[in-house]
């Protein structure tokens, strides 16, 4: 059938959908929904309003023909949902910090370093044991009225699409559900160990992504104007997704995702160092890992910025960050806490280093210098030593200046594919080909037109020392942060 595909990507900030047709993007659509914040670190969304932006997408791409559906999305959520399909309460997003007392508890009852060993990455409050068990203790009735757990935003909509109860292994393995090196749910042992037996009715199937998991109903093919009986395949989680999109889903090349969160990562066949902060995801390819390092906001920081300064927009913001000269300030990115490469949902954003002179420039430059060192920081726990050369990817890969920042705060060659902001709708299409038989890597050659950006070298001692302020300026403040309790 010499139709396109249609892929979706439920994102932190928003949907995207692409029709996609022999690699190349024929349409894309965008729709936002809103993320609430509470008290004690809640982060939550509704995922009717997921469905809602999905609608959106699809009127204005309006398809007529599809090869098939592919999906990805965010990962490490709690989506209960009931006997019908439908949430019985908003989604606890990975980012969520309030389970802070729970994951101490779940660590009395199996330790820390068994935990680690079985799932292969440490758990903490943003683990679904720890938040199932708040859940537990605190809105049981939304347990009670659950009889279906989902772990992530394409989760959530296959289910809608087609009626599936399925989760990816990528996916499943940021949980701390998933036993990283057997491929497989933890054990009932363990669960009930945990104290936590009382989910195991409610897991869902978990596949290698990419793998179709039914075909569109007629009902939700009504709803979003598509055509009834599209195959619907559920691709790897949108770290998954992204590696392949960065051309980096054989064993080899390094990227970062620069979104609203953010990571560095790249394809192995052995378990990353957990201590190091390095998170293990289940490859679709069995016996192979993806390894990265995510940290809780990342191009997030620009957002915040734009909001704080009403009438700004992104491009004005870099713009007078880079016309200013290089400074002493130093800003610590951490307005959500961090998960990697140091775990302290505690941490918060901070200035080091105002002056009377200070103006909104060097705000916005010290900002985004903040969010590059967290980079960094992040890279060097993946490997001792800095990648030859980096690919950025992402929504927030698109301006010229702030990647030239990247190369020059890093030291490293930015390699910039030209459709960076759709890497991981390409690499859940990558995954369903490959599922499908259509493809047999999971490589994708980078294009003729992948622009490289070298680094500029005038600043190179001021951003080490920058650097070393930077990370001693978390340091000094951590004790604060923690008697400041978030």
């Amino acid at each position: 059938m010499n139709a396109p595909w249609l892929v979706f990507d439920i994102g932190t900030g928003s949907a995207k959908a692409a029709l996609i047709h022999n690699s190349r993007v024929l349409a894309a659509a965008s729709a936002a929904y809103p993320t609430a914040h509470g008290a004690g670190g809640v982060v939550e969304q509704d995922a009717e309003q997921w469905w809602g932006a999905m609608r959106n997408c699809c009127r204005d791409l309006s398809p007529r023909q599809l090869a098939g559906i592919a999906l990805t999305g965010q990962m490490q959520d709690v989506v209960l949902l009931d006997e019908s399909g439908h949430s019985v309460r908003p989604v606890i997003l990975y980012s969520d910090t309030r389970a802070r007392a729970e994951i101490e508890q779940i660590h009395t009852l199996v330790s820390q370093a068994e935990l680690t060993s079985l799932t292969g990455t440490q758990q903490n409050a943003g683990s679904l044991l720890a938040k199932l068990r708040w859940l537990w203790r605190h809105e049981r009735q939304s347990i009670l009225r659950a009889k279906h757990l989902l772990l992530g935003g394409a989760d959530a909509i296959a289910a809608r699409l087609c009626g599936s109860r399925a989760s990816d292994s990528t996916t499943a393995s940021t949980t701390g559900l998933w036993q990283l090196a057997t491929g497989k749910l933890l054990d009932a042992s363990t669960w009930h160990r945990l104290e936590l037996g009382w989910a195991l009715p409610l897991l869902p199937r978990v596949v290698p992504g990419g793998v179709q998991v039914g075909v569109l109903g007629a009902v939700a093919a009504r709803e979003l104007g598509l055509p009834a009986g599209t195959p619907v395949h559920l691709g790897p989680g949108d770290a998954g997704a992204a590696t392949i999109g960065a051309g980096c889903g054989e064993v080899g090349p390094a990227y970062a995702y620069v979104g609203s969160s953010g990571w560095v990562g790249f394809s192995a066949q052995e378990i990353g160092a957990a201590a190091a902060g390095v998170m293990s995801l289940a490859h679709p390819r069995r016996g192979h890992f993806i390894q990265v390092v995510p940290m809780m906001t990342g191009a997030g920081n620009l957002s915040w910025l734009r909001d704080l300064f009403e009438s700004e927009d992104y491009a004005k913001i870099i713009a007078q960050a880079v016309a200013c000269q290089p400074g002493k300030l130093v800003f610590l990115p951490y307005l959500q806490g961090e998960r990697a490469p140091f775990n302290d949902p505690l941490a918060r954003g901070a200035f080091v280093g105002l002056a009377a002179d200070t103006g909104r420039p060097q705000l916005y430059r010290a900002v985004l210098e903040g969010m590059i060192f967290a980079y960094r920081h992040t890279l060097s726990a993946l490997s001792p030593q800095l990648p030859a050369q980096l690919t950025l990817i992402g929504g927030g890969a698109r301006n010229d200046s702030l990647n030239q920042l990247f190369a020059d705060i890093l030291g490293l060659p930015v390699h910039l594919p030209p459709d960076a902001e759709n890497a991981g709708l390409q690499g859940a299409l990558r995954a369903a080909q490959v599922a499908q038989g259509t493809a047999s890597s999971f490589a994708i050659a980078p294009a003729p037109q992948t622009r490289i950006l070298q680094p500029q070298t005038q600043h190179n001692q001021h951003y080490a020392q920058q650097y070393q302020h930077y990370l001693a300026a978390y340091q000094a403040l951590k004790p604060l942060f923690a008697q400041m309790g978030g």
